[in-house]
């Protein structure tokens, strides 16, 4: 008989509830809290800008930036060493709910399970096919490989010259997971995705972990880095007025709502429309970091 091989990453998570009309009890989750076993904690908004627009109506985009504020002030306490039990709320109708202890693969399966478990109006890929982890996998990783094709072929000796392929795609084991980033050069990192109309809901999960496992590598001090990027290929604004108004400003406020997560995180999210454009930008980070 083969033994089954069962994850052994054991964390604890706490769901973070928002009274959702003051002094009325009636609460949702709306961001999630994880502690590994190491003592890191982290938190993550579980509920999208344009999932909390649908709810509240004209009052959403406030609700959303309320949410937002609560999410990033909390994740700072923590990283300032204040235990999960002594943190304070920076707005009422906010409370830390009872603790579970979950295992998983990593502390991405953790939160996922989470979400899933707690959170109703949230965004969860645990359980769900993998056909469509898939697909957003090869958009991802055909994104990263144009941009490398085209940092390659540009006519410029020193960065062909510079660039060593063991610099792409580079494995790095942290204290409690491995991670994989997109490209990393001394004190730079990048990780590589896309945010396509019509997938919006898978690319932005996708997109929270690439910002997340560079915040790990920069919280571990594997690699000192200066400075971290996401170079995410993403249709300017003025072409998508084709979608459905519905659809767009769901693909705006997901944008939004993935900029302000990586700001928190000290992560620049930058926008490109090919991946030509992308490759220069690469380009003179490599150049910089020379």
């Amino acid at each position: 008989m083969i033994p089954i091989e069962l994850p052994d990453f054991q964390a604890t998570w706490w769901p973070v509830r928002m009274e959702t009309i003051p002094g009325s009890g009636e609460a949702i989750t709306v961001a999630v809290m994880v502690r590994a076993q190491s003592g890191q904690t982290q938190v993550r908004q579980s509920v999208a800008p344009a999932m909390l627009s649908g709810l509240f109506g004209a009052a959403g985009k406030g609700v959303a930036s309320m949410v937002g504020a609560t999410v990033i002030d909390l994740q700072k306490q923590l990283d300032q060493g204040v235990s999960v039990e002594d943190l304070s709320m920076p707005f009422g109708g906010f409370q830390i709910h009872t603790p579970r202890d979950g295992v998983a693969r990593d502390i991405n399966e953790v939160f996922d399970m989470a979400v899933k478990l707690s959170a109703v109006f949230g965004q969860s890929n645990f359980g769900t096919r993998e056909e469509v982890e898939g697909a957003t996998k090869r958009a991802f990783d055909d994104w990263a490989e144009q941009i490398r094709a085209d940092l390659l072929s540009m006519q410029t000796a020193q960065i062909t010259q510079m660039l060593q392929p063991e610099e792409f795609n580079v494995r790095i084991k942290l204290s409690n997971k491995a991670v994989r980033i997109g490209f990393l050069r001394q004190h730079y990192a990048a990780n590589f995705g896309v945010m396509r109309p019509g997938h919006t809901s898978g690319d932005t999960r996708s997109l929270k972990v690439k910002v997340f496992d560079l915040e790990a590598v920069r919280r571990d001090q594997i690699h000192p880095l200066d400075n971290t990027e996401v170079l995410v290929g993403c249709p300017p604004v003025e072409t998508i007025g084709y979608l459905p108004r519905r659809e767009r400003e769901s693909f705006m406020n997901s944008l939004e709502f993935l900029e302000t997560e990586a700001r928190a995180r000290s992560v620049t999210f930058k926008r490109f429309s090919s991946p030509h454009e992308a490759a220069q930008h690469l380009a003179m980070q490599v150049l910089h970091a020379a």
